[in-house]
């Protein structure tokens, strides 16, 4: 699984990634963020860390073929360096990012997200496991509505940096749908599992931005809240803490959620 955060260089400033198979018959959006995450560093001076990323999921990803990579670089600064990534396919784009780096800069250190009183991961049995990514569900609460998961990336990481934010990128569009679904009214009668059946959703933008350095392949809890729904899109707002307390990253995630039409 680590294979999935390594790009083949395909000519200057492009780059092709591969997907392993999904159960439900598209790439994963995550997957391509970290890959476009990955791709914009590489062309990007290694003392300037990512800072945040804004995403626009354009297409879903055909598992049959691999992306394409095409980054174009907005700016070299000396404090801030801006790069713009598209992810392509034969039948078009798929995804668009934008990614900012920043040079290490002195300042005060200070979070307000806490971990607070929960079952820790070793309290609690796995939900979801799926290549790179396994979690663990703490709740899925309706008032008010939010997603409470430990998550963690499946397979031992390399020591850069650079691997551990990457998967955390492909962590972060783990549970924000689940959030703005936990918002609608019809969700909260519906038996486990049995959303899909009731709705069709889609990621439509992402944000991250990344605080502090991150163990990807160790347990993060990703505390996701809807902030509402209008015009069939949700908005999702959260953070991610790792099992030490430390806010590592906060992710924003706009949504469609549309109930299906009778047959």
């Amino acid at each position: 699984m680590t294979k999935i955060l390594t790009l083949e260089h395909h000519g200057p400033d492009t780059y092709v990634g591969e997907s392993p198979r999904y159960e439900w018959g598209r790439i994963y959006g995550g997957l391509v963020v970290a890959q476009a995450l990955k791709a914009a560093a590489l062309t990007v001076n290694v003392k300037h860390k990512i800072h945040s990323l804004h995403a626009y999921f354009i297409l879903g990803g055909n598992l049959d073929e691999p992306v394409r990579y095409e980054v174009d670089r907005l700016r070299n600064g000396k404090s801030f360096t801006t790069r713009q990534v598209g992810a392509r396919q034969s039948g078009g784009a798929i995804l668009n990012l934008s990614a900012s780096f920043q040079a290490p800069e002195d300042g005060p250190d200070i979070q307000t997200p806490q971990l607070d009183d929960i079952p820790l991961p070793d309290e609690l049995e796995t939900d979801r496991l799926m290549p790179g990514r396994e979690t663990r569900t703490v709740c899925h609460d309706h008032d008010p509505p939010q997603s409470r998961q430990w998550v963690k990336f499946t397979e031992p990481l390399p020591d850069d940096p650079l691997d551990h934010i990457c998967a955390l990128a492909y962590l972060t569009d783990s549970n924000a749908m689940r959030a703005i679904r936990a918002g609608h009214p019809k969700e909260r009668d519906l038996p486990p599992n049995q959303h899909h059946k009731m709705f069709m959703g889609a990621s439509l933008d992402h944000a991250v931005w990344f605080h502090r350095p991150v163990k990807a392949d160790d347990w993060l809890l990703l505390d996701m809240r809807s902030l509402g729904m209008i015009g069939s899109r949700g908005l999702a707002l959260g953070w991610v803490i790792d099992r030490h307390g430390s806010h590592v990253a906060t992710i924003a995630q706009e949504g469609l959620l549309r109930e299906r039409k009778p047959k």
